[in-house]
């Protein structure tokens, strides 16, 4: 009898253009869009502001623009999903990410995701596109999002 495979609880995100697929383990909470406040200085266009999170100021993101896209408007039903930061870097434990709506809860085995093997050189906050389920969707590149949210918050 074969090992039954463990899935990967994992959320898909909307997002304008498509969908993010992100392991759970990843998101520390799913809250109502509320503009972020914006920050002095001179940043990125990707960097909306800081998002009021429990107690917290976190860097907030445009994923789409981040990726050399635009900033869309939020839609009525938008999100902001709070990450998880993976490395140990002195004010930086969290960032948040603009949705444009509510994530699906996916359970996600390894022979469900397919690799798409589409070259996204124009992507560059993109791991690999996948189809997950037959759905369509983008494994975010998380360190890179990271060190360009550490770049431009902290030098």
């Amino acid at each position: 009898m074969a090992a039954e495979q463990a899935a990967i609880r994992s959320l898909l995100v909307p997002m304008q253009d498509g969908y993010l697929l992100m392991p759970g383990t990843l998101v520390a909470e799913v809250v109502s869009y509320s503009p972020p406040e914006t920050v002095p200085g001179q940043y990125p266009r990707w960097l909306l502001g800081r998002f009021n999170w429990r107690g917290q100021r976190l860097p907030c993101v445009s994923f789409e623009a981040l990726n050399g896209g635009y900033a869309g408007t939020p839609a009525t039903r938008a999100r902001v999903i709070v990450l998880k930061a993976l490395k140990n870097r002195p004010g930086l434990p969290y960032f948040s990410v603009v949705a444009q709506g509510i994530p699906r809860l996916l359970s996600v085995h390894a022979d469900a995701i397919e690799d798409l093997n589409e070259p996204m050189d124009d992507a560059p906050a993109v791991r690999m596109p996948v189809l997950a389920h037959g759905e369509p969707a983008f494994i975010p590149d998380m360190e890179f999002m990271e060190d360009e949210i550490h770049k431009a918050m902290f030098g």
